[in-house]
């Protein structure tokens, strides 16, 4: 071997050396665990006689033999990823971060990655770095092509955003604070990093990205510790935390339902899931009003919020515990379905009043689908579904909506209707502005 050659393969195996030393085990992970869980017997006696590396080894036999804990996000049998989610994968390995689709073309955050990089200064690009999109299509694409790269990545820059993404106290109401130049450094991360909508973000995302690479030669015992103490860190942050209302609360609800589901093996799992499912039970009759609007009156995050409400049942279907959402919970869900059904036009797509953003076709077909499921007995959910091949259109035309204030006129439900959609509401939260008076009309498509 020449010299280039051997230095090339020395500097190889160094680069791979340091990274995966990066990994420790974190023995504090078998304190958050309930050990007397079915299966753990080996865990628990390994730690006991102070073997934690080998008690970390069969905790990774356990999860990997795991079959009676799933989510509704990711079918394991069937794994594909897009063009789009390829490209986000691939630009991933270079440290180039998909982050959201108003800043493109995407930015490079170095070879040693800098999470603080603020190359607009908007606070939305900041926070959602933290939501990691680019993680979950690493783990599709490590997962349709084999390539041990994919997980070798992630597994690096997951521990690598632990380790310069510190979670310091601070007041709750920092999180929200929009840049004054007053918090610097790491309390300055903190509110971007740890805002517990980012971190509810994270609890959800982090279930899938989980089973994706959990069969990777780069998914170690050491990693799994460091992973599980994280995300309990995550969990415990959010119940501290929660915001006080509207949308973040929602999903910061549901995603707490998904930790508690998901990993059940922790000694906290049961109270995560009730936090969720209790603010739930509570937010669906305090943020949606008697007329199916829900409160911010905004059409996009109407349509969001119908979303979290059914995940939640989704997660609590295939984990075997929807009776603990009452009646109510679905009479609400499917009278917010109709709520929108009303006031979107011919093509499914939205008025955009407030803050919302256009919906496609595509996107609400499916939506319909998935709702048909839940309310198999509603004949407008399912002649939406199918595009009008089955189920029944509403035997009426105009609408009233009369607490949220949004008025459809219609003189037909098909694409040559002439519609027009009217907000004129009450004050409302957060998303909604103050747009009163004004209207969107379809004519003749």
């Amino acid at each position: 071997m020449n010299k280039t050659l051997k230095f090339i393969v020395l500097l190889a195996i160094a680069c791979f050396v340091g990274r995966a030393s990066a990994q420790e085990l974190k023995s504090e992970v078998f304190s958050l665990l309930n050990l007397d869980y079915p299966g753990l017997e080996k865990v628990k006696a390994l730690h006991q006689e102070g073997k934690d590396e080998d008690a970390a080894k069969a905790l990774l036999d356990y999860y990997r033999a795991r079959t009676n804990v799933k989510t509704p996000d990711i079918n394991l049998k069937k794994v594909t990823i897009g063009k789009e989610e390829q490209q986000w994968a691939d630009d991933a390995l270079k440290h180039t971060f998909f982050v959201h689709k108003g800043y493109q073309p995407s930015y490079n955050y170095g070879e040693d990655i800098n999470w603080q990089y603020w190359p607009v200064k908007d606070n939305e690009l900041r926070w959602q770095l933290h939501r990691h999109k680019w993680f979950t299509p690493m783990g599709k694409a490590y997962r349709v092509s084999g390539d041990e790269k994919y997980a070798k990545e992630w597994a690096h820059q997951y521990i690598d955003w632990i380790k310069k993404n510190p979670l310091v106290k601070m007041d709750k109401k920092e999180y929200e604070m929009v840049s004054d130049g007053k918090i610097k450094g790491e309390w300055e991360n903190v509110r971007f990093a740890w805002r517990p909508l980012e971190v509810s973000n994270r609890l959800q995302d982090q279930t899938s990205q989980f089973q994706l690479f959990l069969p990777s030669p780069s998914f170690t015992p050491d990693f799994l510790t460091e992973f599980l103490v994280n995300y309990h860190k995550h969990a415990v942050h959010i119940l501290g935390n929660y915001s006080d209302k509207g949308n973040h609360l929602l999903f910061e609800a549901q995603r707490m339902i998904y930790a508690g589901a998901f990993f059940p093996e922790f000694k906290d799992a049961p109270a995560w899931r009730k936090s969720g499912i209790d603010i739930l039970n509570r937010e669906i009759h305090v943020q949606v009003y008697e007329d199916g609007g829900q409160f911010e009156l905004d059409p996009h995050y109407h349509l969001a919020s119908i979303n979290i409400f059914c995940k939640a049942l989704g997660i609590a279907d295939i984990n075997g515990f929807r009776k603990e959402f009452p009646q109510d919970y679905l009479d609400t869900i499917e009278s917010m379905i109709m709520f929108y059904a009303n006031i979107s036009f011919p093509d499914y797509t939205n008025p955009c009043f407030s803050d919302a953003k256009l919906t496609t076709k595509k996107e609400m077909v499916k939506n319909y689908k998935s709702w048909s499921k839940l309310f198999p007995k509603n004949q407008a959910i399912k002649y939406f579904a199918t595009e009008g091949k089955e189920g029944a259109l509403p035997d009426y035309m105009s609408k009233g909506f009369l607490k949220s204030g949004f008025f459809v006129f219609r003189n037909s439900w098909g694409m040559d209707a002439t519609q027009m959609v009217v907000k004129a509401g009450p004050k409302a939260f957060w998303h909604c502005q103050p747009d009163n008076g004004t209207f969107e009309l379809w004519f003749n498509g």
